[in-house]
């Protein structure tokens, strides 16, 4: 099989849909958080890639659910974020940080 020469561009907007849909697919994570800081406009953003060449480097903000593990969550979540930076964008994974920053209230 031979590849034609040239280059294969993934934009971040891309990527950052495809890194969303896939953590919202982990299990514990009840809903994705939001990036310290950011303007109200962004909020509901949470995730934030730096994309230098080919290497990207992500922080990502989650919601766990009550009685999750949470260090097996962050775990999950990293396993996630880098198959699909690694596997599915061809990209090199900088890092791929995971704070949780609350657990959803269980129901009683």
């Amino acid at each position: 099989m031979t590849l034609a020469a040239g280059n294969l561009t993934v934009a971040p907007n891309v990527l950052m849909s495809l890194v969303v849909m896939a953590l919202r697919e982990v299990p514990g994570i009840a809903r994705l958080g939001s990036i310290p800081g950011a303007p109200k406009n962004a909020r509901g953003q949470a995730v934030d890639l730096q994309i230098d060449r080919e290497t990207v480097s992500a922080n990502c903000y989650l919601i766990a659910q009550a009685g999750t593990n949470l260090l097996d969550l962050g775990m999950a979540a990293q396993a996630t974020v880098a198959a699909i930076i690694g596997g599915l964008a061809g990209m090199t994974i900088g890092e791929v940080n995971i704070y949780i920053q609350d657990v959803e209230a269980g129901h009683a």
